[in-house]
């Protein structure tokens, strides 16, 4: 179980992050590098830029350098673009927003949270390889994209005093608790499928290669020698 303080598990969206880090970093460098380069050029037509350019130089270089290391920073995804992002994309972009609305929620729910954005690591290599046309792919689309967006947004939208009030049995909080669970079970049900299907056609493959390489006299061999 992942505590309630730990970040949501992506080993993915922590690599995602690192690997915008770093172009935004090789970009400022070569923008930097590219106005030196620049100024060095006007000093040799011009017989040099002066004390008061050299700084100015410096300065640009400074804040070209600090601003593209920071921006664009890791964009966090809308409910409207995970319904368009495609479906080798999708468990990664939808942990980026998870992640982005896990400070709202209550202890229980972040702790959900983690184990959706694990489950969803689990997931994407699967989805990298369905086709958007199989049913599994329907699925996974109309739980990822739809339901989990709407059940956290529909709490969010609640007022947070009225949170933990008792509403038609239960509370709001038990409600988005109850609802990640559920969605949690099905993100795991959904992988181990999925995973069997891959399975399946493995063994399927491996009984077809027997059948159409192996002379059965060596099969028998074989297993009379195991």
């Amino acid at each position: 179980m992942i505590g309630t303080g730990s970040p949501l598990p992506g080993v993915k969206i922590a690599l995602l992050r690192l690997r915008n880090a770093v172009r935004r970093l090789v970009r400022a460098s070569v923008v930097s590098f590219a106005i030196l380069v620049g100024a060095l050029v006007v000093s040799l037509f011009t017989g040099g830029i002066g004390d008061r350019w050299l700084v100015v130089t410096f300065l640009l270089m400074l804040v070209s350098f600090v601003t593209l290391s920071i921006f664009p920073r890791t964009k966090v995804p809308g409910v409207a673009e995970l319904r368009k992002t495609p479906l080798r994309q999708l468990a990664g972009q939808s942990v980026l927003w998870l992640e982005a609305k896990r400070p709202m929620l209550p202890a229980p729910a972040r702790t959900l949270a983690g184990r959706i954005g694990a489950d969803l690591d689990q997931l994407s290599p699967h989805l990298a390889r369905l086709d958007e046309r199989h049913p599994a792919a329907h699925e996974v689309r109309k739980l990822i994209d739809e339901h989990l967006p709407a059940l956290v947004e529909s709490y969010t939208r609640i007022p947070p005093p009225l949170r933990a009030r008792p509403h038609a049995g239960s509370t709001p909080e038990a409600q988005l608790v109850d609802g990640l669970a559920v969605i949690a079970r099905e993100i795991e049900t959904m992988t181990g499928e999925i995973a069997r299907g891959e399975l399946d056609a493995l063994a399927t493959r491996g009984r077809y290669l027997e059948m159409r390489y192996v002379d059965p006299a060596d099969a028998g061999e074989r297993r009379t020698a195991d």
